[in-house]
C-alpha cells in the first residue's frame, strides 16, 4: 500500500516535487506535552496528535496535476490537473514564518479550494508549481 500521492498518479505521470511535512509545525503541541508533563494522558494525546498531523499530511506536483490530502478522520484532498489551476496561496503566521512552514491553498478554476497545513517551505512549493506550469512541456497539458 502506497503513500496517496503515489495511489494518485496515471499512466505517464510522475511525481515533479514533494512538500514536505515540518515537524517544528507541530510545536504548540509539543510544548502543551511538555506542560502537561505531570498528568499521564495528555502530555500522550498531544504528542499523538502531532504526530498524526505530521504523518497524515502529504502534497506533492506531477507533471500533470497537484495532489494532496490531510487529515485523518476528516481528510480534505485535492487532485487538480495544472490546466484548472487559478492559484497557489500561502498563508504563514509570525512563528510560521520563523519556522518555515505554512498553508498551502490550492484555488482551481471555478472557485474551489482546499487548504493544506503544517507544509514546510511553503513558498518554494509554490516556486516549483509556477515554474512547471510556464515550462514548455506542460504549456500542452
Amino acid at each position: 500500500m502506497g503513500t496517496f500521492v503515489d495511489n494518485s498518479l496515471i499512466p505517464g505521470e510522475k511525481v515533479e516535487s514533494y512538500a514536505l511535512v515540518s515537524w517544528l509545525s507541530q510545536t504548540g503541541l509539543l510544548i502543551w506535552a511538555v506542560l502537561l508533563v505531570w498528568t499521564v494522558v495528555f502530555p500522550i494525546l498531544f504528542i499523538l496528535m502531532a504526530i498524526i498531523n505530521v504523518t497524515t499530511t502529504e502534497l506533492a506536483v506531477t507533471n500533470k496535476k497537484i495532489v494532496g490530502k490531510a487529515g485523518f478522520i476528516r481528510r480534505v484532498s485535492v487532485d487538480l490537473p495544472l490546466a484548472k489551476l487559478e492559484s497557489v496561496n500561502i498563508d504563514q503566521s509570525l512563528l510560521g514564518r520563523m519556522l518555515g512552514y505554512g498553508r498551502v491553498t490550492i484555488r482551481g478554476i471555478g472557485g474551489n479550494n482546499v487548504s493544506i497545513p503544517y507544509i514546510k517551505a511553503p513558498m518554494d512549493f509554490r516556486r516549483v508549481v509556477m515554474s512547471i506550469i510556464d515550462s514548455p512541456a506542460t504549456a500542452t497539458v
